[in-house]
């Protein structure tokens, strides 16, 4: 039975503003949790299934919003939230986001975050040894990035906290993200819809004009540091994608095939799907995701 409920957006909040989920009905969660204390948007919530005293295999969920935007609570956790009902715990993060802040902070907090909930995975019930990273669009990105840098130091930020604990993940699963951030700057224009423009914000992100910077920004692309150890993941993504280029997770699919073998990468590519589709979210989606999970998680 699904658990999502979904809250309209608040006009207030201007044309950025996203629908939320009403987690209320939820009984065994927490919200707002620190990880860190760099600042207040440093904190994720962790929902758990209704019985059961774990450990729990768990999914860390990173929302998208084109580095700019998005919440922990919006509409995007409905890609995962419906594990509690499937035997895993769910955790959605927040993170400090541009123009605030630049790369690689934020890739520090999903890392750090990764860290917190291992140090206190008996605390939650959560299984430290069986981690899945998961996001949409941005999101994604920090998931593939995290996997394919984990227990690198040059990537993280240890001095916010839990340093003697690993940011390992056992599986993946990436939906319509960009990973080549020079390449989203280069195409975003071709693949934009004429009353839709895609604006920059790979620039925003890193405070600097990113086609004038390759040197820089090849520390910014997770297919630069696919080891053979980089884990399992599942990437799906549009071919109509109308904000970040398909082409994106095609170089995915084929950078984790070359480096790791083809029984290590999942892909679906969907003909007609645009960026955030909805057809992402139905059922029999939902179920093909699970069974990824399932066959890396629960085995």
């Amino acid at each position: 039975m699904s658990v999502i409920k979904l809250i309209p957006p608040d006009p207030s909040q201007g044309p950025m503003a996203l629908p939320m989920l009403d987690v209320s009905e939820i009984t065994r969660k927490f919200l707002d949790v620190p990880y860190a204390q760099d600042s207040p948007r440093q904190k994720l919530d962790i929902y758990l299934p209704e019985s059961g005293d774990g450990p729990f295999p768990t999914i860390i969920f990173m929302h998208g919003g084109a580095f700019i935007g998005g919440d922990k609570r919006d509409f995007q956790l409905a890609y995962v939230l419906n594990g509690i009902t499937r035997g895993y715990a769910v955790v959605s993060v927040e993170q400090r986001l541009a123009p605030d802040t630049k790369f690689p902070y934020p890739l520090f907090d999903f890392k750090a975050a990764i860290r917190f909930l291992r140090a206190n995975a008996a605390k939650y019930q959560l299984d430290g040894d069986r981690f899945a990273s998961a996001g949409t669009s941005a999101g994604a990105y920090f998931a593939v990035m995290a996997a394919a840098t984990q227990d690198n130091p040059a990537f993280e930020d240890l001095s916010m906290g839990n340093a003697q604990y690993s940011s390992k993940v056992q599986a993946v699963v990436a939906w319509y993200g960009l990973y080549d951030l020079i390449m989203q700057v280069e195409l975003a224009e071709e693949i934009a819809l004429p009353e839709m423009p895609v604006m920059n914000f790979v620039d925003m992100f890193m405070g600097i004009s990113a086609v004038d910077n390759p040197g820089i920004m090849y520390f910014t692309n997770p297919l630069n540091f696919i080891t053979p150890a980089f884990p399992p993941i599942l990437i799906q993504a549009g071919k109509k994608d109308q904000v970040v280029p398909f082409q994106e997770s095609v170089i995915l699919y084929e950078k984790v095939k070359e480096v790791c073998g083809a029984d290590r990468v999942e892909f679906d590519a969907f003909a007609d799907y645009l960026h955030g589709d909805p057809r992402f979210n139905e059922p029999e989606n939902e179920n093909r995701v699970f069974a990824f999970f399932d066959k890396h998680l629960k085995k």
